[in-house]
């Protein structure tokens, strides 16, 4: 779908126009389709700003996706690995939700906020939560945060433990009623209580859609 070309542009900033920047790199106007959020915050035209890009190609056309911030890029290139999210859905969520945000959002399956973007149902949130959740997870470890589990560590879970109220919490945040979660999420610790917790809601979810 993608390939990373450019990996950042400094330039001069000759104008703005909605969702993008005119940017003058060594007498060259580059048009760099940006989020609503940083677009207000760029400097006036003659400044010199780095936006961090991704060159996507798609059958005639050439496009550059920049940010203020290599984070940012980070989580718009992770949105495009959910099927269904493109670049132009991707860059609407991130004009909504600032990448800390959204990563906290994810890993905890909360879909309100992300629903609340033009163009993202229920479906696409929870496909979205669903299929991040591990990475956001990485990317909290990562932060130092303190309310996500450890990357790739197991925890003995039990009825009434933390990690048992986390995984329900996710499955009701995705819309599923807190007794059929805690039946579920029951049922999976029966048959084996050291699973990592992603990957509990992933099970967790597909037996309340009615895939096993």
């Amino acid at each position: 779908m993608g390939l990373v070309l450019i990996g950042y542009l400094k330039g001069t900033v000759i104008e703005t126009r909605e969702g993008s920047v005119l940017l003058d790199v060594g007498g060259i106007g580059y048009i760099v389709e940006i989020p609503s959020n940083a677009l207000r915050d760029l400097p006036p035209s003659g400044n010199e700003i780095k936006l961090y890009t991704e060159m996507i190609i798609r059958d005639d056309r050439m496009n550059l996706y920049g940010f203020l911030d290599s984070e940012s890029l980070m989580v718009f290139k992770v949105l495009l690995e959910v099927s269904g999210v493109g670049p132009r859905l991707a860059m609407n969520i991130l004009s909504v939700l600032n990448p800390d945000d959204l990563i906290s959002d994810i890993s905890k399956a909360e879909t309100a906020r992300i629903r609340s973007v033009h163009g993202v149902g229920k479906k696409t949130a929870a496909r979205i939560c669903v299929d991040l959740k591990e990475k956001a997870s990485k990317i909290l470890v990562q932060k130092g945060d303190r309310m996500s589990t450890r990357d790739g560590a197991q925890v003995a879970m039990h009825e009434g433990s933390q990690a048992f109220e986390d995984a329900v919490s996710a499955l009701v945040n995705l819309g599923y009623r807190p007794e059929k979660a805690k039946r579920v999420i029951s049922e999976i610790l029966q048959e084996g209580s050291n699973v990592e917790i992603h990957e509990l809601i992933k099970r967790g979810l597909g037996r309340l859609s009615g895939v096993r």
